[in-house]
């Protein structure tokens, strides 16, 4: 069994009751040679503020409703509290650390156990697992990541402090000792004993609660188990103890019949015959992603490179089995795979700027890459070594087969790969106002963080109103010489910037424009200021494609490649298209690939920026933008000279303003969102950035979606349309082909027959097509312009009835027949 203590020393001959109020078990703890330490009510943490780690505490400083911790290490004469996180862990303890005292609380009883250890560390020794495999941990294991991807089974506290009885728990439950009495000896071991006890009490927590729960392989796992016992060194009888109180805990039938198998696995680990260990361990429990967590654990070395389980044999018959392992060592090795929608895709650089597929980017951007089957092949080989059998029965070292590599890449919606939403070039907050900052992959937010540690100061946790205010003048600074046409416009382009970067978090945003009346205004300039603040480096760009076909497929790669900025650069044409519309109001849209004839998902979390001379923003287009309107109002705009560069600023700034910005934005959540705007329609979230603006003196970005709406072509072509049906008709509805015979009597210049010429020339290309005109109708029906729309009011013969409602009512005209 577990290494028994070696000596025990009495503290104190006082009456062992469990003490009710702090105050008396701080006497208690004190007369034990504890040092105690006052916590807040319900609370795990010290109360005294910063030094409360070298302050000597007098029962006298406790209140009533405290809760208590005590000092752990030597200023407690060496006392080690053994953190028990999780419930199999308990358990065992009650068996290996029996002569422990114990105190815990209702939902977690026996949680803590204290042992004296003067040779021990000044630090927390935790049994955990991170990165990938705690997140295999909590799939497989129920183990869920509380801090830092961690996922914890037990820890060694040798410094800070515990929280001890009579403590309230943050839970709601008492924290209280075992048995109901404070001990009054607590148990001595050396600190090599007491690692040798917890990493054996960490290994078989992990294999308890893997352990299967229905009959088929328990025997083949209790003998690997015993293997694994054997080579720590356990004597024969320890082993088969140990395996079958392991087997009891998990409620095994056979129990009784599990162990005694040791001392015939010994003989053939003697002869140096080939017996089952940790290897086969992990893969009867599904556990081969936590191997390497394992082996550190127990302090034992890797296997050699010809023992099974440390090496993949490619075997007819074992595809599957393959692939997994395969999976299991690319996922351990940390090679930054990830799937995101159906694909799998990997982190990559451009180290020179491209100008490909119609797409510009810098130098140094960070984009997602498709993993692909050649480097996915190279990849497994450097995860873990490859062999094949030869005829005359040994291994011979080979190169993975591209087979086991398409498996892997078709394996959508099983991989176990982490999910990826997206790259971000800066901190973040999350959906619900967490700041996100440490560099690689953070699984709350599901992003890659793509920086290095140390690039940018930390965001403040609470920042007040006066934080937010000071943080978005610095901002504003920036803009100090653009010439912007009202205050409104202004607020578009710090909207831009706070927009870009949470965009992660948004479900949706607008398409931010930036407008001029001629060239050399600096729209351009600041929207690539705006980029640089958001990735490091001015945006993708784009200019607009010849069709909307191009369009589509352009915005697409860009989509794919996850640029977190996407700049439609200098539009000469109105900016339209259901592709577009698609990706600023939906998280998710269906595109084709430059090259691909199928169509992929993509995630659509992207801030997408346009300029353009009076930029025109056509049909559905109007109602999902803001723009920022510029004028310098001199007739050579580009001729003036700046006393700055807004990007070298940008640039030179940017771990400044990026902190800046989330600032305002983080000090507005955590005053409760105070301003309450009328949601914009498909961005609803993208409030959290209008608010915050208001909330801070600024006008409402969105203010500025009226006059985009008076600007849209479209509706000017359909209030022509209203006119000239007002004129004609007026009020009474009446079918197509009713229309047009109607028409046909009228002399020319009738505002009849004006408006079947203007049905001709828009719908029918200057003849009457019933069809065509039909489907012009339904793309304006029901919209609202002016007071007046037109609707289908029923069917006549088979065929709609169109009726202007809000026009002017005519007297029905008399068919030539009832003259």
């Amino acid at each position: 069994m577990a290494p028994q203590p070696t000596s025990t020393t009495a503290r104190t001959d006082r009456p062992t009751r469990s003490p009710a109020w702090p105050i008396d078990a701080a006497t208690e703890y004190l007369a034990r040679g504890w040092q105690p330490v006052p916590l807040g009510p319900a609370s795990k943490k010290p109360r005294g503020g910063k030094g409360w780690q070298s302050r000597r505490y007098e029962p006298s400083d406790f209140h009533g409703d405290d809760n208590i911790g005590v000092l752990l290490g030597p200023p407690s004469d060496h006392l080690v509290d053994i953190d028990l996180d999780v419930g199999e862990a308990r358990e065992l303890a009650v068996h290996l650390f029996s002569d422990l005292p114990a105190f815990g609380r209702a939902g977690a009883p026996g949680g803590h156990r204290l042992v004296r250890c003067p040779d021990a560390p000044a630090k927390i020794t935790k049994f955990q697992f991170s990165g990938t495999a705690a997140e295999y941990a909590a799939e497989r294991l129920d183990l869920t990541p509380e801090t830092n991807d961690k996922a914890v089974v037990l820890e060694l506290r040798g410094n800070g402090q515990t929280m001890f009885p009579p403590s309230l728990h943050p839970g709601g439950e008492r924290v209280a000792w075992a048995g109901g009495a404070v001990p009054n000896v607590i148990p001595e071991l050396t600190w090599d004993e007491l690692q040798k006890s917890a990493r054996l009490l960490a290994f078989l927590a992990v294999v308890l609660r893997a352990y299967p729960r229905v009959a088929g392989c328990r025997d083949e796992v209790c003998m690997a188990l015993t293997g694994v016992l054997l080579r720590l060194g356990s004597e024969e009888e320890e082993v088969d103890e140990l395996v079958t109180l392991v087997a009891q805990l998990a409620e095994d039938e056979e129990a009784g019949d599990r162990g005694g198998k040791a001392a015939a696995t010994r003989e053939r680990l003697d002869a140096e015959e080939p017996t089952t260990g940790l290897p086969r361990l992990c893969e009867l429990l599904d556990l081969a992603p936590l191997e390497k967590t394992l082996r550190k654990w127990l302090g034992i070395a890797g296997e050699p490179a010809e023992a099974p389980g440390g090496v993949i044999v490619m075997r007819g018959g074992a595809l599957s089995q393959i692939v997994n392992r395969a999976e299991a060592a690319l996922l351990e090795s940390g090679v930054g795979i990830f799937q995101r929608g159906e694909t799998l895709v990997r982190v990559a650089r451009i180290d020179v700027s491209s100008d490909e597929e119609g797409v510009r980017r810098d130098r140094g951007t960070t984009v997602l890459r498709t993993v692909r089957e050649p480097w996915l092949v190279e990849q497994m080989g450097v995860a873990i070594p490859w062999f094949v059998p030869r005829l005359s029965g040994d291994l011979a070292p080979a190169d993975p087969s591209t087979k086991y590599a398409r498996t892997l890449l078709e394996r959508v919606g099983r991989w176990r790969f982490a999910v990826l939403r997206g790259l971000t070039r800066a901190p973040t907050l999350d959906r619900c106002g967490a700041i996100a900052e440490v560099p690689g992959y953070d699984p709350g937010t599901q992003l890659y963080l793509d920086f290095v540690d140390g690039d940018f100061p930390p965001v403040p946790e609470r920042p007040s109103r006066e934080d937010a205010e000071s943080a978005l003048k610095r901002l504003d600074h920036l803009l100090r010489r653009f010439p912007f046409v009202e205050d409104a416009a202004r607020s578009v382009a710090l909207s831009a910037m706070l927009t870009g970067l949470v965009r992660r978090s948004l479900c949706t945003a607008p398409l931010h424009a930036f407008d001029a009346p001629t060239a050399g205004t600096g729209k351009s300039l600041l929207a690539e200021t705006i980029g640089i603040i958001v990735t490091g480096h001015c945006p993708a760009a784009i200019s607009q494609g010849k069709s909307a076909e191009e369009d589509e497929k352009r915005f697409a790669t860009l989509l794919r490649a996850g640029d977190p900025v996407l700049l439609i650069d200098n539009c000469e044409r109105p900016l339209q298209g259901d592709f577009l519309c698609s990706m600023l109001t939906q998280e998710i849209v269906q595109a084709r690939i430059l090259g691909l004839s199928e169509r992929v998902r993509l995630p659509t979390s992207v801030l997408v920026l346009a300029t353009g001379n009076n930029l025109t923003l056509a049909g559905d287009m109007a109602r999902r933008a803001v723009v920022c309107r510029l004028d310098a109002g001199v007739e050579q705009p580009d001729a003036r000279e700046f006393d700055f560069d807004p990007r070298q600023e940008a640039e030179d700034a940017r771990s400044e303003l990026v902190v800046a910005g989330l600032t305002a934005l983080r000090a507005y959540h955590l005053a409760g969102r105070p301003v309450s705007l009328k949601p914009v329609g498909s961005f609803e979230d993208w409030s959290l950035v209008r608010e915050t603006l208001v909330w801070l003196d600024c006008s409402d970005p969105a203010d500025t979606r009226a006059e985009v709406l008076r600007n849209d072509p479209r509706r000017d072509e359909l209030v022509e349309l209203l006119a000239a049906w007002d004129s004609g008709v007026g009020c009474e509805p009446l079918t197509l082909a009713q229309l047009r015979a109607r028409a046909q009597k009228r002399c020319e210049g009738d505002p009849l027959k004006n408006l079947v010429r203007l049905l001709e020339n828009r719908a029918g290309r200057g003849v009457w097509d019933p069809l065509r005109v039909g489907n012009y109708l339904r793309r304006h029906r029901d919209r609202l312009v002016g007071g007046r729309r037109l609707v289908v009011d029923g069917t006549t013969g088979g065929a709609q009835r169109w009726l202007l409602k809000g026009g002017t009512p005519h007297e029905p005209e008399l068919e030539l027949e009832s003259l």
